[in-house]
């Protein structure tokens, strides 16, 4: 699953401008999960997961193309986790953890599911520095 990963938000406002004009290789926004066409105000953090995929960046981008990604969930447990729902019935777990501060951004990033009415995101990059993007996926609980 990469290097690392972390939680992170974009402004409902920002995502179309930050994402849809870079030259992305895997980019899926559809149409009616844009946060305007949901009716989301501009200011609504809408919650994500961020990985960094080092090297294989590419080929993690092009799996999760595959597998077809639909929701990234933080489940609480003994240890905690994050887990991918992709297609129909595949699950995958992203990542465990027991950290209690990872747990409460977990439980952060939940709540703004609810106040983003579902919609987050999944970004994977080559490393954090934010010139450049592997894949984009704009993901509405169902």
């Amino acid at each position: 699953w990469g290097d690392r990963w972390r939680f992170a938000t974009f402004a409902a406002g920002n995502i179309k401008e930050a994402f849809a004009q870079r030259p992305i290789p895997i980019l899926q926004m559809p149409e009616f999960l844009l946060p305007l066409n949901l009716g989301l105000a501009s200011t609504v953090a809408v919650p994500g997961v961020v990985i960094d995929g080092g090297r294989k960046s590419m080929q993690l981008a092009r799996w999760l193309q595959d597998v077809q990604p639909v929701e990234l969930n933080y489940i609480a447990g003994a240890p905690d986790g994050l887990v991918l729902e992709a297609g129909l019935i595949d699950r995958w777990v992203v990542g465990t953890f027991e950290d209690k501060e990872v747990a409460k951004s977990g439980q952060a990033y939940e709540q703004r599911k609810q106040l983003s009415q579902g919609l987050h995101f999944l970004l994977v990059q080559p490393d954090e520095s934010g010139m450049t993007y592997t894949g984009f996926w704009l993901l509405k609980d169902e």
